[in-house]
């Protein structure tokens, strides 16, 4: 079978499909992903044939710069869609895949696919936000508003522009957002997922997609790490790493804690500029997430999807700081089911003071219930059936539409 994977270029876009891919391939399955050069290496990795989006190609950078604002992100996607839709369209007809998987924001994959009324299938790498209710209060709000405001015009303005170009057929749905098909696969458990009567049985709750060998590593120095102290873990992500500040109220705030932190830092972070490093902190520019989170006892992080899964997956309570909207909802709904406290969760977001971010790392490691709700969802998202359920609900699709 010859199946395209269409993504954008986003670490917590791509991460979570890299699994799956390994799984399709190991079953003889040819798969062919469009991203950003970027991505390559990761992408042949896995065992896909890599294939670069035309020039110029869209940037992790440019979506990276958009991210804090949900509305520059869509406006940024339109315009994505107004120029890579036409080559699309070709590329596809050339190609004749069976099947294409497209990611829930990749809007000119699942047009593309919709058009050409090809199989498809929809990977939703966050949750399904779409008519949830009760996790965004009026602070919240109010921002959104002013975030949206400046981006209606041009919102409006090109999804007319793909309407006149390609018809009312170029968006089959009421929302632009979740891109949805009629399998939808979901890398979070149902019991994670925050209630929401826009989910249907299209939607199937896989977990994380887990597997540490399709995932990058480093050397670390595992020697370093000391038993009978709590171990905790600090990563801002790909995104929001460059927050030398908020590193350096760390170092402040926990250089006297009994615990041992290792903090990943970010690729582009120089280490040396932070100043001095306290005795109990490990600080790297990368951490192999995947390998570390076993061993730790609490996770301080920002909140991205693919963070907050990864650390729950292994049972790990978490303390949240969310940098933006999205990272906000799935901290609160950590916090909802027991695993997660959250600071610095109004807008601006991002802020927080020292005692505040120390009393929270107290409570998740002094009440044994953020561990036993961080380990009952890590058993919610085992039991899904990971990127091997995926990988057996994508051959379902395929077969059904030869059948069909």
């Amino acid at each position: 079978m010859k199946i395209i994977f269409l993504n954008v270029p986003g670490h917590g876009h791509v991460n979570p499909t890299l699994a799956l891919v390994s799984e399709l391939n190991r079953r003889g399955h040819h798969v062919i992903y469009y991203n950003n050069t970027e991505f390559e290496p990761q992408i042949t990795k896995s065992g896909a044939e890599f294939r670069p989006y035309p020039d110029p190609q869209p940037t992790a950078a440019a979506l990276a710069e958009k991210a804090s604002s949900l509305p520059q992100v869509s406006v940024w996607v339109l315009g994505q869609s107004q120029r890579l839709l036409p080559w699309l369209l070709e590329e596809l007809q050339q190609e004749h895949p069976d099947l294409i998987v497209f990611d829930s924001i990749c809007l000119w994959g699942m047009q593309a696919a919709h058009l050409l009324e090809l199989p498809s299938v929809a990977s939703i790498t966050t949750f399904v936000s779409e008519g949830v209710k009760g996790i965004i209060n009026l602070r919240d709000g109010l921002a959104l508003v002013g975030q949206a405001l400046p981006a209606l015009p041009a919102l409006i303005s090109q999804r007319r522009q793909l309407v006149h170009t390609y018809g009312p057929a170029v968006f089959p749905h009421s929302q632009i957002f979740p891109a949805i098909s009629d399998t939808n696969i979901v890398y979070t458990s149902r019991e994670f997922q925050p209630e929401t009567d826009f989910i249907d049985d299209t939607f199937h709750f896989v977990g994380p997609s887990i597997n540490t060998k399709t995932r990058e590593t480093a050397d670390f120095p595992w020697h370093l790490l000391q038993d009978g102290r709590p171990l905790i873990y600090l990563s801002l992500g790909t995104i929001y790493h460059n927050k030398a500040e908020f590193y350096r109220m760390a170092f402040k705030t926990f250089a006297d804690h009994p615990g041992q932190f290792v903090l990943s830092a970010g690729r582009l972070t120089d280490i040396a500029a932070l100043g001095p490093v306290p005795d109990n902190f490990i600080v790297r520019n990368f951490v192999p997430q995947l390998e570390l989170l076993p061993r730790v006892d609490a996770f301080i992080t920002h909140g991205g999807m693919n963070s907050v899964n990864e650390g729950l997956y292994y049972g790990v309570p978490l303390v949240v700081v969310p940098q933006q909207m999205e990272q906000t909802l799935n901290a609160r709904q950590a916090a909802k089911v027991g695993a997660a406290i959250v600071v610095g969760d109004r807008p601006p977001y991002g802020r927080t003071q020292p005692h505040e971010l120390r009393q929270a790392l107290t409570q998740v490691l002094a009440e044994s219930a953020y561990r036993q709700a961080a380990e009952a969802i890590g058993r919610s998202f085992r039991q899904a059936g990971g990127y091997q359920r995926a990988a057996d609900l994508i051959e379902a699709v395929s077969a059904h539409s030869r059948i069909s």
